[in-house]
């Protein structure tokens, strides 16, 4: 069932890669990266980032969460501060996660 959870999650992202799709749950660095994304976000695309961290906080280690919450807020500082860097860096770091 959790299987099933997690997969619908990421197939409700829409647009997560084929790397994510098949393997069901992220890595450490892509679940870091997606809190990164997730700063960066924002409308659907957030909702879409909140669902696929809450899925896959189950069972991470403390260390690996604190990271991504940490990009989190790093990336979210960014967009408040520049704009056009906080583009540039959804294009180039985020494109998995769609727009």
């Amino acid at each position: 069932m959790r299987i099933l959870t997690i997969a619908a999650a990421v197939l409700a992202a829409g647009s997560a890669s084929a790397a994510m799709a098949v393997d069901g749950r992220l890595s450490d660095s892509q679940f870091v990266k997606a809190g990164h994304c997730r700063g960066l976000a924002a409308g659907e695309t957030a909702a879409k980032l909140d669902a696929i961290l809450k899925v896959q906080k189950r069972g991470r280690s403390d260390h690996i969460i604190d990271q991504a919450w940490t990009a989190r807020n790093d990336a979210e500082r960014l967009a408040r501060k520049d704009a056009s860097a906080a583009q540039t860096a959804w294009t180039a770091d985020c494109g998995v996660f769609g727009d």
